[in-house]
């Protein structure tokens, strides 16, 4: 069962590495943001920039709440809940910019696994979680070209799962024997539910396939702007609570002293990460002066970052964010001209990794990712 304590490292993790998560691909869950902004099909998503990693446009028609961006999993949880975190991100990318071995092999552990499931064939990934005072609950969804047929049956044949007698809005639903996970299936999509406990995991896939919930207290999650401004290939959004800020605090205790001003000041945090095959810029630089990275090539995609906090001005000034940029820049393994720009409470920091994305993450943050591999089907 994940501990808090496993659920806000890997949070550090993921936030400070942008995509360095340690749960497999379709446990990379999240809150979708009011009016769905990183649902699949999100209001105002424009898709991937011109010569992103991008392959696929996800299926114009999607069945399940989390995957159209009203799953709510704080209405879900009748526990407490102290952070809340959303993501969306395009599978392509971790054939593209490589992962670390940790997260590599559960997602070769679940390729093997399942011949009907191709990585190849994935579109986007995206969903809702929250930090409960028991653990993590959410649930996530697996979009892209996906047999459903064959997969039911290799389901039905999973010793590990049981499948349930009724279907609810035409996904076929199975539950764990031994994990507390549950899935639903149906053409192009595919529901996960996770949670300290089976019961809990299948209420949260139940409510990602229809929306419903149970009411709950804590229901609003407020990422201001930040879903808007850090639309990329793969975007994180996190409410930050108090449990977890303090794990960060601790986490950060050797970083510089402005990224931890900023960690304390922050309401919310997010990174958004695009990548380009081509060098060319990414097409919604949001800065005033556009970070450049390097030309990419075939082996060397471009890769830039957005990072993004929403906070009172008076403790998160410009100056601060300055010298985080310079920070960035002035590394071991140095982040290409970071610049800085301020929208009301929010400051976006927009950059772009030379060689290896993940060691100026590390450095910067004091967090271990580990080595990097290269991930496909063959």
């Amino acid at each position: 069962m994940p501990s808090k304590r496993m659920f806000t490292k890997r949070l550090g993790a993921l936030v400070a590495t942008g995509l360095g998560v340690s749960r497999p691909i379709g446990a990379l869950t999240s809150e979708p943001p009011p009016a769905g902004t990183l649902a699949v099909n999100g209001a105002g998503d424009t898709g991937a920039a011109a010569g992103s990693s991008a392959k696929h446009s996800p299926p114009q028609q999607l069945h399940s709440a989390v995957a159209n961006g009203v799953y709510k999993p704080a209405a879900v949880t009748s526990r407490g809940v102290d952070t809340v975190v959303t993501a969306r991100f395009d599978p392509s990318l971790v054939t593209m910019t490589g992962v670390p071995q940790r997260v590599a092999a559960p997602i070769r552990e679940l390729l093997s696994r399942y011949d009907s499931i191709s990585l190849d064939r994935l579109q986007q990934v995206a969903g809702g979680t929250v930090l409960t005072t028991d653990g993590p609950e959410g649930c996530g969804v697996v979009v892209g070209d996906i047999d459903a047929q064959t997969l039911r049956r290799e389901l039905a044949h999973d010793a590990d799962l049981i499948q349930e007698p009724a279907t609810k809005a035409g996904f076929t639903r199975f539950k764990s024997k031994r994990a507390t996970t549950a899935l639903g299936v149906r053409a192009d999509e595919i529901v996960i539910g996770h949670a300290t406990s089976i019961s809990s995991a299948v209420a949260h896939r139940d409510a990602g396939i229809s929306g419903r919930d149970a009411g709950h207290s804590r229901t609003d999650t407020d990422y201001g702007p930040l879903p808007a401004r850090l639309r990329g290939d793969a975007t994180v959004c996190v409410d930050l609570g108090t449990e977890t800020r303090e794990y960060l605090r601790r986490t950060l205790s050797d970083a510089p002293e402005a990224l931890r001003t900023a960690v304390d000041a922050a309401a919310a945090v997010g990174v958004a990460c695009s990548v380009t095959q081509d060098g060319s810029k990414h097409t919604e630089s949001l800065s005033a002066t556009p970070a450049t990275s390097q030309h990419g090539t075939a082996d060397t995609p471009t890769t830039t970052f957005r990072y993004g906090a929403v906070a009172d001005p008076k403790r998160l000034d410009r100056e601060t964010a300055e010298a985080i940029a310079r920070a960035a820049r002035e590394g071991e393994s140095p982040f290409t001209d970071a610049t800085v720009s301020r929208h009301g409470r929010t400051v976006i920091i927009e950059t772009a990794a030379d060689g290896d994305i993940f060691a100026p993450h590390a450095e910067l943050t004091g967090v271990t990712v580990g080595d990097v591999e290269s991930l496909s089907d063959s």
